[in-house]
């Protein structure tokens, strides 16, 4: 009797077990387990960078006319000093990343006006051993360049690079007034000259995507002459003009942040019965 038991409970426990495998090939498979997508940067990214132009001048130089309408003829100049004071800059750009060690990119940059100074001593024309006149002005500026870097291999997040760069500089020369024995005032006026840049610096790198920057550049803005000083005592003015070579030592701080393209996951198998 307890052998047909045991018979007949195994043969139960059979039907039962293949009633529900024949149910469980009804049901749709699972989804498939989605491996994690790395994302691939597309080369591409966009930069901003703030920083301060400490500026110098170089061949200073004042152009006078031979004669005056009254035929007097032009007084030697002696330059006795000339600055300019330093810029504020703020800059942003777009770029490619060519591979781990060539990158380009193109920026526009804003640079404060800077005040212009200088002061020149003559003797003719002057009722004492000499006299000197004072002038003052402004100069902005706006930076446009085509750059381009080699990373230097990177170590423990932290990327060496150089870099180049050449465009065009446009200067708002705000017009120069002149105080002393020759007083006088010129126009304002706007110049484009070629610029170009040597840098150096150094990447952090923040995230996978964002990367911060510090770095030094040189930056050579070209030739800046004023418009013509128009004297307040016109028999008597030389239409002097001032003329310089500006260039800017720019320690600059900014950000990269590259572009990624995320792979989409291909959506799950589902059986159709």
């Amino acid at each position: 009797m307890a052998s047909l038991k045991a018979i007949l409970c195994a043969g139960v426990f059979a039907f039962v077990a293949a009633d529900i495998a024949q149910a469980a090939d009804l049901l749709p498979p699972p989804p498939p387990i989605q491996p994690a997508y790395a994302p691939n940067f597309s080369g591409w990214y966009i930069r901003g960078d703030v920083g301060v132009g400490v500026n110098q001048l170089s061949s200073a130089r004042s152009t006078l006319n031979p004669f005056n309408p009254l035929g007097g003829a032009a007084p030697a100049v002696t330059r006795i000093s000339t600055d300019v004071g330093d810029s504020a800059l703020a800059g942003i750009g777009v770029g490619y990343q060519v591979n781990n060690w060539i990158r380009f990119d193109g920026t526009a940059e804003y640079r404060t006006a800077a005040a212009y100074r200088s002061v020149n001593s003559y003797t003719a024309f002057c009722p004492a051993a000499f006299c000197t006149d004072n002038y003052t002005a402004n100069i902005g500026s706006t930076v446009f360049l085509a750059n381009g870097y080699v990373d230097l291999g990177t170590w423990y997040g932290v990327t060496p690079f150089v870099g180049a760069g050449v465009g065009g500089a446009i200067h708002n020369f705000t017009g120069i007034t002149d105080i002393g024995q020759g007083d006088g005032v010129s126009a304002g006026r706007v110049t484009t000259n070629l610029a170009w840049a040597l840098m150096a610096g150094l990447s952090f790198n923040v995230t996978p995507n964002l990367k911060l920057e510090m770095g030094y550049r040189y930056l050579n803005m070209g030739t800046l002459t004023s418009n013509p000083i128009i004297c307040n005592d016109t028999s008597s003015c030389f239409l002097e003009r001032q003329s310089f070579k500006l260039y800017s030592n720019d320690i600059r701080i900014g950000f990269r942040y590259m572009f990624a393209d995320y792979a989409q996951p291909a959506p799950p198998l589902i059986a159709k019965y």
